[in-house]
């Protein structure tokens, strides 16, 4: 009976050890890329990305399903913007990047591994396929969480997203 308590608080000790590793690692703070030396978060506006990249390469907008206004889509070479509507501005909804001068906060960029985003933001991650997602928790229930995402490519960085919390459809 003796080893049997001792195991299962050697277990538990140890799970609650996993449990602590990476997952407290992700915060606000690293919910940002670099884009050429621009810095964008999940507070970004579309007026403050022209302002620092100049005017897009291209543009498409269609009819909002969830806010008033226009949803908006701008593509400076290989990043591109996915805007909603706040009155009269565009408010950052995810920007998704293929190439280029492109880093998050912690210094990962294209072909960056696992372990190297692990050793940056911890385990705290999920991962479908091809894609490794860090979410933080949503303000409200109706809302898709602000997260920072990569698309692997044999275990490594071959694309590099983030999205701001916004409200779901």
């Amino acid at each position: 009976m003796k080893k049997i308590s001792v195991f299962f608080l050697i277990l538990s000790l140890a799970l609650s050890l996993c449990a602590c590793g990476g997952d407290a690692a992700m915060t606000e703070d690293d919910l940002a890329v670099r884009i050429g030396g621009f810095t964008v978060t999940p507070r970004t506006t579309m007026d403050d990305v022209r302002a620092a990249l100049g005017e897009e390469d291209e543009y498409a907008e269609a009819i909002s399903c969830v806010y008033e206004g226009m949803d908006k889509t701008f593509t400076y070479g290989e990043a591109t913007f996915y805007t909603y509507p706040d009155g009269d501005r565009d408010c950052l909804m995810e920007v998704y990047c293929t190439g280029g001068d492109v880093s998050t906060e912690k210094g990962i960029t294209f072909g960056s591994t696992v372990a190297d985003i692990e050793a940056a933001y911890g385990g705290g991650y999920t991962r479908s396929g091809k894609l490794l997602v860090y979410e933080l928790p949503v303000s409200s229930g109706d809302n898709e969480p602000a997260s920072l995402y990569f698309e692997l490519e044999n275990d490594c960085v071959s694309a590099i997203g983030m999205t701001a919390e916004h409200r779901a459809e």
